[in-house]
């Protein structure tokens, strides 16, 4: 679930006890429709690692204190 909307990201985690059941759930349920949904089962993969953020630049003083601000102005719609 998506926490701030309370929505739902439309994947789910599912752990088997062994592979041969992992595998049956993979033939039964892959490409079927539930509840208005296609089910997908594909194996979870390694998370890949992130690349570090980019440095943030010291002349710039809301990074040093952590957060940034909006520099718009104004707007009139």
């Amino acid at each position: 679930m998506d926490r701030p909307t309370g929505r739902s990201k439309g994947f789910a985690f599912v752990t088997y006890e062994t592979i041969e059941e992992a595998e049956k759930a993979k033939e039964e349920m892959n490409a079927k429709f539930l509840d208005g949904w296609v089910i997908f089962v594909d194996p979870a993969k390694p998370r890949e690692s992130r690349p570090p953020p980019p440095p943030q630049s010291p002349a710039d003083p809301s990074s040093v204190l952590g957060f940034t601000t909006n520099k718009t102005v104004g707007w009139s719609g």
